[in-house]
């Protein structure tokens, strides 16, 4: 009786171990790592939900591509479109090389099921930095988000 319980918790724990966390997932490579890569927060101010900000870093999904610097595919919405506060982006408190406003339909769109019309996308390109990146949104007085991404060896 014993080996019989033994042998049933064995066969169990084997069936489930060549799974692998998308495998009931109809995802490419691409989207698998982009939704290990994929990262949104809230933006708050004054206690108030005022928009969401989310990053995807590119380097690690497409490095044959994307290697000579630090790139982003950014989705920034605010509640408020009247408000014309001047808002940047920082990678670990430096300025972007570059900044290529996308359409909602986009190269990139692929990566995430999350489109719409309000949103703005960005890609978005930095100096080459650390092993620990911190992606910030706000302004010159208040950092209203904040994403930090490990680097993977390569």
């Amino acid at each position: 009786m014993k080996y019989i319980v033994l042998f049933l918790a064995l066969l169990i724990l084997s069936g489930c171990s060549h799974k692998k966390a998308f495998s009931n997932f109809d995802m490419n490579l691409e989207q698998q790592l982009s939704a290990q890569y994929f990262k949104k927060t809230k933006l708050v101010k004054n206690n108030k939900i005022i928009g969401t900000f989310s990053s995807i870093y590119l380097n690690e999904i497409y490095p044959d591509k994307y290697n000579k610097n630090e790139y982003f595919y950014i989705s920034i919405y605010l509640k408020d479109t009247q408000n014309k506060e001047n808002y940047v982006i920082e990678l670990n408190k430096n300025s972007p090389l570059e900044i290529e406003k996308l359409s909602n339909d986009n190269k990139f769109s692929k990566l995430v099921n999350e489109r719409n019309k309000w949103s703005k996308y960005y890609l978005v390109s930095f100096e080459e930095t650390g092993k620990v990146i911190n992606l910030t949104f706000g302004n010159d007085q208040l950092t209203l988000a904040s994403i930090m991404y490990q680097k993977d060896e390569q």
